[in-house]
């Protein structure tokens, strides 16, 4: 049978550091085109990385110079061909690295041109015009002869374990068992220990790999296995799987160990924060193989308590934490009682006998940023006004705080006509509120003047809900006029305001949107509807309307957290 024809591809680069990765991505792309089998894929890559990366940094050595490639791809067979301009090197008599005394002496590096020969069937080299030419061939190559074995050098090799359970058992050609000796010298637990003493142990173990956020230990029974991070890093969570409170174990850290060796349940649970390969040490195999050895029990030991120092210090952080929370929220307490104290003290306008008010706020958090005001502005009339700032908290609080202030500062200039008095009220309280302000906030607005005296309601809608008058043995019914944009953001705006009938007998409700939209559990919102069913229901019994409307709320929303600040404000003429 004739062979295969060949299809070959060449490529030049520099002796820039990023040669190795174009390298890299030539070779894959060019074998997943070519159909080439996968591992003999990673093969190639992993010797064309090695290649180039050794040309630029131990044959050109920084100085600028060209490195060309030839790759030669069937489907059985590939042919690699490295040609540069550097002194001359022939990696084919470079001697396997010696096998280390210790684990810490087994670092990585140097194993590179090993690897070459051990991942390729054969290797050739020649200087060429000057040139140093490096060939490397893979697959059942008959007509060259392999000039390494795979299975020497003395490095170990674990069988691996996928993420899905399929066990795998990896020969020479894999580059993680190949560098064995340096990710074991990393661990804390082998740290000074011959290689001799552990090689038996560890080859009774296996590597397992996993995707980042599975969690490989949670509270339960005791563990049966030690896990050592040889890839990657895991996150230990004390207090639940999402828990903030976690701490890391990084490469070459491990975990399992006391659970192994006590035989109580797992206290924590552990998850992979990014993928990750652990070398997973069984229960046998840690208590009756490696506890055994000394330098293993030292470093155990030593590792221990630094995660107890490490603990320590965490748990010193929360109790500093957990300090200045309370104050935190003495302060924020403190804030509160401020906040409430700006607001109109009950019963609001008590010494009025032409009019009667009542109003609520009751805040999502320890403050808010609702409002409400009601002024006596002459003998028979009167400045109400409900507020809701953006936001809630603290930033919320200082914006309302600013907003009630000029409020009531314009309030107290009287105007023969209150439209346009609550038109340049609402007008001088935005351009105010916008002249500084970096954070953005906004307030909603509902400004209005009864005048008992004329029977007469006049009001202002800065971007609020619509208020709700109850004419004298009437129905509730939405005011919809005098509709304006929201004030702190765009100075110099016009606002205008509209006027309705307000007889004895007549009632006036303002409220903000956390009434509306309180939710339940299941997402439904309380609704106009509710609101104006609870205002109908209480008719004579005024004072009761606030509280009557809280119960109301709380009921449907059947335990679902406040989400917004629940204000009101309900006055009626007598």
């Amino acid at each position: 049978m004739a062979p295969e024809p060949l299809r070959r591809h060449s490529l030049t680069l520099d002796s820039s550091p990023a040669s190795a990765g174009e390298a890299s991505v030539w070779v894959r792309t060019l074998a997943m085109e070519s159909g080439v089998p996968a591992e003999r894929a990673a093969d190639i890559d992993l010797c064309v990385v090695e290649l180039v990366s050794n040309v630029v940094n131990h044959g050109y050595r920084g100085e600028p110079g060209e490195i060309a490639l030839e790759l030669a791809l069937g489907l059985d067979v590939a042919v690699l061909t490295v040609i540069d301009s550097a002194p001359a090197f022939d990696p084919t008599a470079v001697p396997p690295p010696p096998s280390p005394g210790s684990l810490e002496q087994a670092t990585i590096g140097g194993y590179g041109i090993h690897l070459v020969r051990s991942a390729a069937a054969a290797c050739e080299y020649e200087r060429r015009q000057g040139r140093n030419v490096f060939t490397a061939y893979f697959g059942e190559v008959a007509s060259r002869p392999r000039l390494c074995d795979r299975r020497s050098g003395g490095v170990a090799s674990f069988p691996h374990v996928c993420a899905d359970g399929t066990r795998v058992d990896r020969d020479r050609r894999c580059g993680m068992d190949r560098r064995a000796l340096g990710f074991i010298s990393r661990c804390g637990m082998f740290r000074d220990v011959p290689w001799a003493d552990v090689e038996a142990a560890l080859s009774q173990c296996r590597l397992v790999e996993h995707a980042a956020g599975v969690t490989v230990l949670q509270p339960g029974p005791h563990s049966a296995s030690v896990l050592v991070v040889v890839e990657g890093s895991l996150r230990v969570h004390l207090d639940g799987p999402d828990s903030a409170d976690a701490f890391e174990i990084p490469c070459g850290g491990s975990v399992g160990e006391i659970s192994v060796a006590d035989g109580k349940p797992v206290s924590a649970w552990v998850i992979t924060a990014e993928p990750c390969k652990l070398l997973v040490i069984g229960e046998r195999v840690f208590l009756d193989r490696l506890l055994a050895i000394p330098r293993v029990g030292r470093n155990i030991i030593n590792e221990l308590a630094d995660r107890t120092r490490r603990s320590n210090e965490r748990i010193v952080e929360r109790m500093r934490a957990s300090a200045e929370l309370k104050a935190l929220q003495q302060e924020l307490d403190f804030a509160r009682r401020i906040q409430s104290n700006m607001l109109p003290a009950a019963p609001l306008l008590a010494d009025c006998p032409d009019i009667r008010c009542h109003g609520l706020m009751r805040a999502a958090r320890q403050v808010g940023g609702d409002f409400f005001d009601a002024i006596r502005q002459g003998p028979q009339r009167y400045f109400l006004a409900i507020g809701d700032v953006c936001n809630k908290g603290m930033p919320a609080a200082l914006f309302m705080a600013r907003a009630l202030t000029i409020l009531r500062g314009e309030a107290a200039h009287y105007d023969d006509d209150p439209a346009a008095q609550l038109a340049r009220i609402a007008q001088r309280c935005n351009d105010q509120l916008a002249a500084s302000n970096e954070a953005q906030l906004f307030v909603s607005m509902l400004l209005a003047i009864v005048d008992t005296a004329t029977a007469r309601l006049d009001y202002c809608s800065v971007g609020h809900c619509a208020p709700v008058l109850v004419p004298p043995g009437g129905r509730p019914a939405f005011l919809e006029g005098s509709r304006n944009p929201i004030a702190g953001i765009v100075p110099e705006l016009a606002f205008g305001a509209a006027r309705a009938a307000f007889p004895a007998g007549s009632r006036l409700l303002l409220y903000t949107d956390g009434i509306t939209e309180a939710e339940a559990t299941d997402g439904r919102q309380f609704g106009d509807e509710r609101m104006l069913e609870v205002l109908e229901q209480v008719q004579e019994d005024f004072a009761s309307f606030p509280g009557r409307l809280l119960e109301a709320i709380d009921a449907f929303a059947g335990g679902h957290p406040q989400s917004d600040d629940i204000t009101l404000l309900l006055a009626g003429s007598r």
